[in-house]
C-alpha cells in the first residue's frame, strides 16, 4: 500500500494534459505559420532535416520527467517497518489558538494553517513520548488526549478550525488549564505545555493560572503565531468565501498583532521559554522539551513506512535534461 508524506503536490498531476495539449498547439502553429509564409514547393526541403518523431520524443521526456517529479514531491512511501520505542518519554500538550484572529494572513498562508504545519513537524519529533492536543479561543476542547499515536494525533490536528470551537475570543485562562487538566496531577514534573497563539487574550487571568500549574510541575513554553507588523482579520461566509476584514465600533479595520508580552510572561513563569513562529524554532523547543526529566510510559511498537522518493527524484532530472538536450534534427544516426 503507497502512502504519500505530501500528497497536496499530486494536484499538480493536473498540469499534466496542459503541457501535451500547449505541445499539440505549439506543432500545428508552426505548421500553418510555414504554410502562411513559404511557398508549398520549397517547405519539404526546409523541414527535411527536421524529425516529427524526436520533437514527440523531445516533449514525452519533458512531461515524463514533470510526472516523476510530482511523485517525487508528494513522497511516496511503501514497505513496512517495524519501529519499537523504549518506554521513556514526557507528556506534552499541544495547546492550538483556534480563533478567527488566527486566519489572518501576515503568515502564510495563515497563521492557523502556519501553526499546524509547524506542530506537526513537532510531533514527529515528538515520538516515543505522550502527546495531547486541545483548541482553543473562548473555550477549549480536547481534541486528542495523550497518545502515544503520533498519527492519530496529527489526525485531530487537522479538523482544527474556528468551527470546531464556536464560541469567539480568546481565553488563555480556560486554555491552559483545560490543557493541563490532561496531566496527571499525581506528578510533579515529565510536563509540559506548548502553546500556539498569537497572545490575544480578551477574557481570564492567565497569569494566576500558569503559577497554578507550575507549581504541579508544568512547563510552559509558548509559541507567538503571528508577526509584531500585524494583519487585518478576514471574514468569511458560511461558504468559506472571503466577505470584508473585521471592523471596530467606528468601522475601521481592526489590525490583529502579535502580543508577545504577555506569552513571554506565562513562558518565564511557568519555567518554559517563548518563541517567534516566523524563526526556525521547532529544534530549539525539542532540545528544551529533551532536557525535561523523563519517565516510564510503557514501550511499544509502531509501523513507519520507507520513504521511496529518490526513486522518482533522479529519473525526473534524467529525463528533463535528456528531454532538454535532445535535437530535433536529423543526424547522421537517424537512419541508422
Amino acid at each position: 500500500m503507497i502512502k504519500w508524506a505530501a500528497p497536496q503536490y499530486l494536484y499538480l498531476f493536473f498540469l499534466a494534459p496542459v503541457f501535451i495539449i500547449g505541445f499539440l498547439w505549439h506543432m500545428a502553429r508552426r505548421s500553418r505559420r510555414l504554410r502562411k509564409f513559404v511557398d508549398p514547393a520549397i517547405v519539404p526541403r526546409i523541414t527535411d532535416s527536421v524529425s516529427v518523431r524526436l520533437q514527440a520524443a523531445q516533449h514525452v521526456l519533458l512531461v515524463a520527467g514533470f510526472v516523476f517529479l510530482i511523485i517525487a514531491l508528494a513522497r511516496p512511501k511503501w514497505g513496512e517497518r517495524l519501529q519499537v520505542y523504549k518506554g521513556a518519554g514526557i507528556d506534552v500538550v499541544i495547546a492550538l489558538d483556534a480563533s478567527k484572529s488566527m486566519l489572518a494572513q501576515d503568515l502564510k498562508p495563515d497563521r492557523l494553517r502556519r501553526a499546524k504545519t509547524e506542530i506537526s513537524l513537532l510531533l514527529e519529533s515528538l515520538r516515543g513520548n505522550r502527546v495531547g492536543i486541545t483548541a482553543f479561543a473562548g473555550e477549549c476542547y480536547v481534541m486528542c488526549p495523550l497518545t502515544t499515536d503520533i498519527d492519530a494525533a496529527k489526525l485531530f490536528l487537522d479538523i482544527i478550525s474556528p468551527d470546531v470551537v464556536p464560541r469567539p475570543g480568546t481565553d488563555l485562562e480556560r486554555a491552559i488549564t483545560v490543557s493541563n487538566s490532561l496531566f496527571d496531577p499525581g506528578e510533579d514534573t515529565h510536563k509540559a505545555l506548548v502553546l500556539f497563539t498569537d497572545g490575544d487574550n480578551l477574557s481570564g487571568d492567565p497569569v494566576a493560572v500558569v503559577n497554578k500549574i507550575r507549581d504541579q510541575g508544568t512547563k510552559l513554553f509558548a509559541v507567538g503565531v503571528a508577526t509584531v507588523e500585524g494583519s487585518p482579520v478576514p471574514e468569511f461566509d458560511p461558504h468559506g468565501n472571503f466577505v470584508s476584514y473585521k471592523k471596530d465600533r467606528d468601522d475601521k479595520i481592526v489590525m490583529s498583532r502579535l502580543s508577545e508580552r504577555l506569552l513571554i510572561v506565562l513562558a518565564k513563569a511557568a519555567d518554559g521559554r517563548y518563541f517567534r513562529s516566523e524563526g526556525a524554532y521547532v529544534d530549539r523547543l525539542v532540545a528544551e522539551l529533551d532536557r525535561i526529566k523523563r519517565k516510564e510510559i510503557g514501550a511499544g511498537e509502531y509501523v513507519e513506512y520507507e520513504e521511496r522518493y529518490q526513486y522518482f527524484l533522479l529519473p525526473a532530472f534524467a529525463l528533463v535534461l535528456l528531454g532538454a538536450l535532445l535535437n530535433d534534427r536529423k543526424g547522421w544516426w537517424y537512419d541508422l
